[in-house]
């Protein structure tokens, strides 16, 4: 597999990674809060990135406003999901007619969340570290999450352990990657494999893959 450097609506930063097989789906992943060191760059981020290349799908990651090479200013969510938006219908161009699978690790998350919330449309939603406490620990009110959203939680997540979160959300479908704290430390590419999983329950897969 390769990586391309890809400019979002000339305002964007973003990486496209190419599967060594003709592509079935892509993949779009937003990263966690920047103020606390999220970036499309960050290892989580390559780790689910790769399992979906692995599965025979581009995975496009991008980096929200005002991070990285990313033009405008950081809103704190407040226009970030206007990002999700403009990084999903440039994946549509990137592989018209494919599937598109949509992916957010924590503020990402939330971010997919609001993107759906407002009528947007994808095929398939894995989501990882949605936290039932901001970031300075507080409880917080969640959003809507649609029945069966898949959610890869941490089991001493600081920021609300996988068990907080199944009792707050009693309708997800929470898988729990043991002994690690929100940012998945050692246990990355587990979370990789996980997200790939749920994904390819809709995303087709080459046949000679696994």
């Amino acid at each position: 597999m390769r990586e391309e450097a890809r400019r979002i609506d000339e305002r964007l930063e973003a990486t496209l990674r190419i599967p060594d097989v003709e592509p079935t789906a892509i993949v779009v992943i937003a990263h966690a809060l920047p103020t606390h060191g999220g970036t499309m760059r960050t290892p989580i981020m390559a780790a689910i990135a790769r399992a979906c290349a692995e599965r025979g799908w581009y995975a496009l990651r991008f980096n929200f406003r005002g991070v990285g090479a990313s033009a405008g200013e950081w809103t704190g969510g407040r226009y970030e999901t206007d990002d999700v938006q403009a990084a999903v219908d440039y994946a549509r161009t990137v592989a018209p007619g494919l599937p598109l699978g949509l992916v957010g690790y924590s503020f990402g998350a939330f971010q997919a969340l609001a993107f759906l919330a407002r009528g947007g449309r994808v095929d398939a939603v894995a989501l990882v570290g949605v936290g039932t406490k901001d970031v300075t620990f507080a409880p917080r009110a969640l959003p809507t999450i649609p029945d069966g959203t898949f959610i890869v939680a941490a089991e001493n997540d600081q920021f609300g352990t996988a068990e907080e979160l199944r009792a707050a959300v009693p309708h997800a479908r929470i898988a729990t990657v043991s002994d690690v704290d929100h940012f998945f430390v050692g246990k990355r590419d587990e979370v990789g494999t996980l997200v790939a999983d749920e994904l390819a329950r809709v995303l087709p897969v080459p046949s000679h893959l696994p």
